[in-house]
């Protein structure tokens, strides 16, 4: 039997440490607002609706779609017009291209069009160069998607495992409360000594501060998962999970099925793939340059004078547009002959850039392999756990029950029993984590599938 001195003191440190957690601040959320029940699901879908980098990533989308159409558009011939106008003192050019002592105004306008006839297939790489970055945008979307996906669901198990501890907290408090209720009827009866009143007093104490501490996980994971989904304070949620969510291993494909369609299907994979594809036709374009460019032109221009100085030498505005046009079709080949080896280097360099490429992909794929492995196989392990915590918590509610009804009988003291309920707590978180261990990995596994 220990002092009772030391009994006081371990009570009214564990009291001071309750108190001391209870003033914790909890989540800002107004007290009048109407609390509302959150899937896992839900929460997901509020998460990718306001999540800045689901934004960030379709604004890529769009630049991409943009980029697209411009790479589509410049098949089609440009389009310009001109105009102009001069006013000349002392000489100016006369009608004959001779020059004369005169002042005169003139003005003139045109239009031309040239149009892109061979540029050694340029724009065709360049168009499917844009058709691969907007579906590589596309799927880091998508890979930003289901990465949120994967976070929102981890932070939210994490809040179901921490509620569930609050509520085994709190039953694990209602039981020593009754259990001190009836030491002191049995002191007063005169049956148990003070020293074991005091051991009850002291496990309420400690029951106490640890609910107030799981409370205040909760409190904390709860918070965690609110800034992960950008949710604003004027929301009260409240986190719920049927209990039949809980999966079965036979629902677990084999590792091998689960790989091969993630290397179809995900979106890290895919967008490793557009990547290359990408630079592959970044390198036809940067060849194409080493070929020769042809365009066609055609244009029509116009001309008017007016002199200032002698009138007479002046037709009207119409007759001058009528005898002044001119119209010109042309084609242009341009030839490279030397560029200073800058053709040569982009190319050089395109060839580099596929092959960074290449090699991003294989560790993408062998990133992704390991990934499901270590996800599948902590799988097979959290369900293995799973079925080793429950036969562990119902030793320990067997002896619990024990341990009670030697102690309501006078044949073992608070010691025992104490050890016995601490085993029935532990054993139930171990569940509960074992259970949101299996329920997540699961979840990763389907995420990778889908």
């Amino acid at each position: 039997m220990k002092p009772y001195g030391i009994h006081i003191c371990i009570l009214v440190w564990l009291c001071c440490t309750a108190q001391l957690f209870g003033q914790q601040p909890a989540a800002s959320v107004p007290e009048d607002a109407a609390v509302e029940e959150w899937t896992l699901e839900k929460c997901i879908g509020y998460a990718l609706e306001h999540n800045t980098d689901i934004a960030t990533g379709r604004l890529e989308v769009e630049s991409g779609k943009i980029a697209l159409n411009s790479a589509r558009m410049s098949r089609l011939p440009d389009l310009s017009a001109s105009l102009g106008g001069n006013v000349y003192f002392g000489r100016s050019p006369s009608r004959d291209a001779s020059y004369i002592d005169n002042s005169q105004i003139s003005g003139s306008f045109g239009l031309s069009a040239s149009l892109p006839v061979y540029q050694g297939l340029r724009i065709k790489h360049e168009i499917d160069k844009a058709k691969i970055d907007f579906e590589a945008a596309t799927q880091n979307l998508e890979l930003a998607r289901k990465n949120i996906s994967l976070n929102i669901a981890s932070l939210f198990l994490q809040v179901m495992y921490d509620k569930e501890l609050v509520s085994i907290a709190r039953s694990q408090l209602e039981m020593s409360t009754s259990q001190l209720e009836l030491s002191r009827g049995q002191f007063e009866s005169g049956r148990i000594s003070r020293s074991e009143v005091v051991r009850s007093e002291s496990l309420v104490a400690a029951d106490k501060a640890s609910l107030v501490q799981n409370e205040n996980s909760y409190t904390l994971a709860l918070l965690d998962l609110r800034q992960a989904m950008n949710m604003p304070d004027s929301i009260a949620m409240a986190p719920v999970m049927d209990i039949y969510d809980v999966p079965r291993i036979e629902e677990i494909p084999a590792l091998s099925q689960i790989y091969e369609q993630s290397v179809r299907l995900h979106p890290s994979i895919k967008y490793a793939e557009a990547s290359l594809q990408s630079s592959r036709f970044a390198l036809k374009s940067a060849k194409s340059a080493y070929q020769p460019t042809v365009y066609f032109s055609a244009g029509y221009g116009n001309s008017v004078y007016s002199n200032l100085t002698d009138k007479s030498m002046n037709t009207s505005f119409w007759n001058q547009l009528q005898g002044n046009g001119n119209e010109y079709i042309g084609l242009s080949i341009s030839i490279p002959i030397f560029s200073r080896n800058s053709v040569r280097n982009n190319v050089r360099i395109s060839k580099l850039s596929v092959t960074r490429q290449e090699l991003m992909l294989g560790e993408a794929q062998k990133s992704l392999k390991k990934e499901i492995e270590q996800a599948y196989y902590g799988a097979i392990a959290a369900y293995s756990t799973l079925n080793s915590s429950q036969k562990a918590l119902e030793a320990a509610l067997l002896n619990f029950e024990n341990e009670k009804a030697s102690l309501d009988s006078g044949r073992s003291d608070m010691y025992d029993y104490a050890n016995a309920k601490a085993e029935v707590e532990k054993a139930q978180a171990t569940l509960a984590h074992s259970k949101y261990d299996f329920i997540l990995r699961v979840k990763i596994l389907n995420f990778y599938m889908l």
